[in-house]
């Protein structure tokens, strides 16, 4: 059993969230390229984890079986990703480092692409990034994030529910949130999707929550 105030501990090791603490400046093809071949090193080291592979540190995060992993007292607690996403490591595309998340199989076949890296195929066929997606998802992801205000660490859930609380991002175990903080810079949000229909919580820089709910026509707060 599980505290409800257990805190995963953030590391600076190569399965973290972020692999990076260098603060963001802007979205750029060359970030891409430069962080392509440490995100496929990554997906290449995750194809060998299973549930039961031993994690030393409490807050490390990997893919585990296509699943999203977090090491929890020596062991992964896994959970599917919702929908069309899949678990991967991907180029960070604002700064230095890669992203270990659930993220729809457009945009991590995207970030490969653009970074010149190899990557192994997904099944569902490459999609045009779109402004009216982000436009459609807006409102959806703005509601979401007025949810996530009001949310604490007490609050009840389902299991495998996702969520951001108190800024950060947010697991649902037995009931409870266990939460665990962004790499420094980077803070939890609901984000509208730029590829289909729909929104993603995740772990991101400042400077792309802006822009996507800029680019929405809708106020972050």
């Amino acid at each position: 059993m599980f505290s409800s105030n257990f805190k995963f501990v953030a590391v600076a090791i190569s399965f973290s969230l972020l692999a990076s603490a260098a603060v963001p400046n802007k979205r750029s093809f060359q970030w891409l390229q430069h962080n392509g071949p440490a995100a496929k090193a990554l997906n290449d080291q995750y194809k060998d984890l299973s549930v039961n592979s031993p994690c030393n540190d409490d807050g490390e995060i990997a893919c585990v079986g296509g699943q999203y992993g977090v090491c929890v007292q020596g062991r992964y607690i896994t959970h599917a990703c919702d929908g069309d996403r899949s678990c991967a490591a991907i180029p960070n595309e604002w700064s230095e480092g890669t992203i270990t998340l659930c993220d729809s199989n457009d945009d991590i076949q995207r970030r490969f692409s653009q970074a010149g890296v190899s990557e192994y195929k997904r099944s569902l066929p490459f999609a045009e990034r779109s402004l009216a997606w982000l436009q459609h998802n807006g409102p959806a992801a703005k509601q979401l994030n007025d949810q996530y205000a009001s949310l604490t660490i007490n609050s009840s859930c389902d299991s495998d529910q996702v969520a951001c609380v108190g800024g950060e991002f947010a697991h649902c175990v037995q009931g409870r949130y266990l939460t665990w903080p962004c790499a420094e810079g980077w803070t939890c949000a609901a984000l509208p999707k730029e590829w289909g229909s729909g929104t993603s919580t995740t772990c991101a820089t400042p400077e792309d929550i802006s822009w996507r709910f800029s680019q929405a026509g809708v106020s972050e707060s």
